[in-house]
């Protein structure tokens, strides 16, 4: 039995339609009665809630599985879905999936109409993934933060070294998000707690946690670091009281600091989620290891301030990093610069900043003024065009902030290369858009689609009523016409829901594209046969006139859906004794096709359906392929239309490469063109 149940008050559309409409929709989908009660649910809202059972989800309110702090913004979209009659209404929430986890979510509200004018309707809630943007920005973010950290520790000389040590370890707590991190040297006695760092977050927990253990195992194992996932459970660190499987702590990092092959002090950092160390985070910490080190050496001025003090922090860090006189002189370089720009440092050094500048792609009026507000202790951060020896372009992203070095006030700026991302976010954001029109579109096909199937059902229920209280009275004759209204209904409202399980396919990617030689006269002539029982009602003659043996290349499925479409079409609009009219006109001489059909390189054929009907006005021909113009009107007997046959054919002969269009003379007749490329 279905899950939905309709109330019998709001005179619903059947459960059966409503429960198949929720379950081919591409998206997760819940339908909701005018309190948020959800009344049923698609198999794949199953699937993105991670929910087993239909019956956790029917009866309750969908607010439910919107996060708290978005629960009053996504109520107020389901009330306007209430109150606007056809068009849906589109946000971006976080919903929650289980008992913790939330994912970021665009969720449509659109209205499902009853046959009661005066009826609260029904709502079709909607939610789609959306993540993909945001993890590229999120990711973007944490690269340029990560970037930042590492341009502190290169550049701010903090004179106080205790200070400058906590400094250090507060900025590994917060790059790497620990709760606490602590710093230990590693004396003749053993290990000595020195600098620990608490998150403001951090409910208690020891910076100093475990940190005996975490050495002791180190020291056993000759290895620099470890990463403990589940510590309760491991069996080095069971002698901890305060690590039980009800402890928030997830994760416990340690990392030994070596110098010449001794070990000199150890660092490490507690977590209460599931870490996962990067390549990156252990060049990070390495980096802010050697930078504690050189604060506590025994002769302080034999490494602070050389060049051997900024080979140990600037070697380790994986982006370019560049010392600047005030003017925009290279007076030092770490190898990672080396190798982006393709030069030896004995090349660079005393160099120009505008050597390794793309200079006629920048504008260089901006530098200096980068340069200046640098100076003046105001960090700077741009996109810049880089230039390799050899010539290469890349996109850089450079961050510059004043310092010392030797004693003498410099810039120093960190750059990398940005031309992936760069690439990334225009895919993404090209993405974003294409996103944005899907949904539009979407929008838009299902306010057309549930405006267009409260029509039949009207009828449906209007002559069931008429039959179920006057069947007594009725003649055969009245009898025999309601029920081939009822079936006109029927028919209708059955090529209503095709329409829409074919355009979700497509907008799926659902719906497979498996291009076949065929000959097209052949697939014509199997359409018309289906057809010819539709046309002798209205004594229309189908002519198939396109020559024998013309192979084409293209889907199959979709041609004759195409082709379908098409004829039905120049059926319902042309008068009784008509003729609709099938030609092909192949390229003269099997040249190129003209560019109104399509300017590549391929050989295409032109099918035109033509017929001597009542026309379409000149205005109205751009509309007939758009959701947003659509066009309807009933045919030269009544027969129900919507128009979005004419959508399917245009997405369908798009998707095989073609064009499609109309030409028509009001009162004369219309004649539809489509292009299919040539075997």
């Amino acid at each position: 039995m279905n899950d939905f149940y309709a109330s019998k008050e709001l005179h619903t559309v059947p459960e059966i339609s409503v429960y198949n409409l929720v379950n081919i929709l591409p998206d997760a989908a819940f339908i909701c009665d005018k309190t948020g009660i959800i009344t049923a649910c698609s198999d794949q809202a199953l699937a993105y809630f991670s929910i087993a059972n239909k019956s956790r989800i029917v009866g309750s309110n969908f607010q439910s599985f919107i996060a708290y702090e978005n629960i009053d913004e996504a109520y107020f979209l389901f009330q306007n879905a209430i109150n606007e009659p056809v068009a849906g209404n589109t946000g971006k929430f976080l919903v929650k999936k289980g008992i913790s986890e939330t994912i970021s979510s665009e969720i449509t509200f659109a209205p499902i109409r009853t046959n009661v004018p005066e009826a609260i309707p029904l709502i079709l809630v909607t939610f789609r993934k959306h993540t993909q943007t945001d993890a590229g920005v999120v990711t973007l973010q944490k690269k340029n933060a990560r970037l930042s950290r590492l341009l502190d520790v290169v550049a701010g000389h903090i004179p106080d070294v205790p200070d400058r040590a906590r400094f250090l370890i507060s900025v590994l707590g917060e790059t790497l998000g620990a709760t606490a991190c602590s710093y230990n040297q590693v004396t003749v006695s053993g290990l000595k707690p020195e600098i620990t760092w608490e998150s403001p977050f951090n409910n208690g927990i020891s910076p100093q946690l475990c940190s005996r253990q975490i050495f002791d195992h180190l020291q056993s194992q000759h290895e620099q670091y470890t990463l403990i996932r589940k510590p309760a459970l491991n069996a080095f660190l069971a002698s901890e009281p305060s690590l039980t499987e009800d402890a928030p702590v997830k994760a416990i990092l340690g990392f030994t600091i070596t110098e010449n092959n001794i070990t000199t002090g150890l660092i490490s950092a507690i977590f209460t989620f599931h870490y996962s160390l990067s390549p990156a985070d252990l060049l990070f910490i390495e980096t802010v290891a050697r930078a504690i080190e050189n604060e506590y050496a025994e002769n302080e001025n034999s490494v602070k301030g050389t060049e051997v003090s900024f080979r140990n922090v600037a070697d380790n860090i994986p982006e370019p990093v560049l010392i600047l006189s005030p003017e925009g002189i290279l007076m030092e370089v770490n190898k990672h610069t080396c190798k982006l720009f393709d030069y030896e440092r004995e090349e660079l050094i005393g160099q120009n900043f505008s050597l390794l500048s793309a200079e006629d792609k920048n504008d260089e009026l901006l530098l200096h003024p980068y340069f200046e507000a640098a100076f003046k202790g105001e960090q700077q951060q741009f996109e810049w065009y880089g230039r390799s020896k050899h010539g290469r372009i890349f996109n850089c992203e450079y961050i510059i902030n004043k310092g010392q070095f030797f004693g003498r006030e410099v810039l120093i700026a960190i750059g990398r290369d940005i031309s992936d991302i760069k690439t990334e976010i225009e895919e993404l954001f090209s993405q974003v858009e294409e996103l944005k029109e899907a949904n539009i579109n979407k929008d838009k096909f299902f306010g057309v689609f549930a405006h267009d199937l409260k029509n039949p059902f009207q009828g449906l229920l209007g002559f069931i009523d008429l039959l179920y209280e006057d069947l007594e009275e009725l003649t055969h004759d009245q009898v025999k016409e309601y029920l081939a209204n009822v079936r006109n209904a029927s028919y209708h409202t059955y090529n209503l829901l095709e329409n829409l399980l074919e355009w979700s396919r497509i907008q799926s990617g659902k719906m497979p594209f498996t291009p076949t030689v065929f000959d097209i006269r052949e697939e014509i002539n199997s359409v018309i046969s289906v057809l010819n029982n539709n046309a002798s009602q209205k004594e229309i003659n189908l002519v198939n006139e396109v020559e024998a043996g013309i192979m084409v290349l293209a889907d199959k499925n979709m041609i004759h859906s195409v082709i379908q479409n098409l004829i039905t079409n120049s059926i319902k609009f042309s008068n009784n004794n008509g003729r609709v009219v099938v030609r092909g006109r192949k390229p003269q001489k099997y040249e190129k096709a003209a560019a109104k059909s399509n300017p590549d390189d391929k050989y295409w054929l032109e099918i035109s359906i033509s017929d001597n009907g009542i026309g379409i006005a000149e205005e109205i021909l751009p509309k007939l392929f758009k959701l947003n113009g659509q066009y309807s009107q009933p045919g030269t007997a009544n027969e129900p239309g919507t128009g979005l046959g004419l959508v399917l054919c245009h997405e369908m002969v798009e998707k095989n490469g073609g064009r499609i269009w109309a030409e028509s003379i009001a009162g004369q007749g219309t004649t539809f063109i489509f292009t299919i490329q040539l075997s």
